[in-house]
């Protein structure tokens, strides 16, 4: 009998799945009312849960709400978490959603603001383009060949990677980097951070564009803009340069963001994530039109015609 078996199977009849689609980590309820949520992972995943328990942890530690371990077992592949309910922030975001929007930044501002934790890894470089490799890797080859793959790859890089060294040496920070409403929850009138397993020191930017240009929900460019300005009311830094940031990485998150929809797709046979392709491609043109992207636009304009940007996948 595996050792999956052992666990769930054992609780078969008292825990539920809740969650865990596109994540290597599964979420089950207990069903008695214990409030507390079993996390199961894959055995070569399970660095992704003991991560997620630190990282926890250490948020806890400063004031930051995010799910407390009862039980930690990453040995077996597990741990128990306080359950913090289902009111997800993107239940209650479709009225006054930019209200709720900026309770949201207001968390992001004190997030920003903790103490760095030393062993947390770095957003370098390296790291950044390894992601946008999802794109070259997932995405293209429903269009190009593998020659010209490597093409439109070496063309984009060698015009992003000018691009990166221009953005700021700002003061890094703690970064969630996967901050989007699905990942917040209100708990006791409090927004609690979920999925920080992944979490880096980095740009300041980084989540805020996460939260604004989100492909799950629908913002209007004028809404966006008033969100980003009420972020930069809340922090000291130069607003060009900012935007400038706030763009380029968008332009990174959102290609990596194709890939791993596509990966979902092709891969592990999820249909749902493609109905977010024509959103993150919509942003994606929209933050190449930054006056100092242009070149970045016209190798987009070059390789990727409309017919790929509104392929009907289904």
């Amino acid at each position: 009998m595996t050792l999956k078996s052992n666990i769930l199977e054992k609780l078969n009849n008292e825990i539920y799945l809740v969650a865990g689609d596109a994540s290597p980590r599964k979420f089950y309820r207990f069903k008695n009312k214990k409030k507390q949520i079993l996390v199961y992972c894959k055995k070569d995943k399970k660095n992704n849960l003991e991560n997620y328990s630190k990282i926890n942890e250490f948020l806890i530690s400063n004031k930051i709400k995010a799910p407390k371990t009862i039980k930690k077992n990453v040995k077996n592949n597990f741990i128990i978490i306080e359950d913090l309910g289902n009111n997800l922030v993107k239940n209650v975001i479709n009225k006054n959603k930019v209200n709720h929007f900026k309770n949201v930044i207001d968390e992001l501002v004190k997030l920003q603001k903790i103490k760095l934790k030393k062993n947390l890894p770095k957003y370098s470089m390296k790291l950044l383009q390894k992601e946008m490799n999802l794109f070259y890797e997932w995405y293209l080859p429903e269009f190009f060949s593998k020659k010209k793959i490597r093409e439109i790859q070496k063309t984009i890089n060698n015009c992003f990677l000018k691009l990166l060294k221009k953005t700021t040496k700002s003061k890094k920070v703690f970064v969630h980097r996967d901050f989007h409403i699905e990942n917040l929850i209100i708990h006791n009138k409090k927004i609690a951070f979920l999925d920080t397993q992944d979490a880096v020191i980095g740009h300041p930017a980084y989540d805020l564009m996460s939260l604004v240009d989100d492909v799950r929900v629908n913002i209007s460019q004028s809404d966006q803009s008033k969100l980003i300005k009420y972020y930069l009311k809340k922090i000291e830094i130069k607003q060009n340069d900012f935007l400038f940031d706030f763009h380029i990485l968008s332009v990174q998150r959102l290609l990596k963001i194709l890939g791993i929809f596509l990966r979902l797709y092709r891969r592990d046979h999820k249909e749902k994530y493609l109905k977010y392709l024509p959103r993150t491609w919509s942003l994606l043109k929209l933050r190449l039109k930054h006056n100092e992207l242009k070149e970045l636009n016209l190798i987009f304009k070059k390789y990727f015609s409309n017919k790929i940007i509104r392929k009907k996948w289904k």
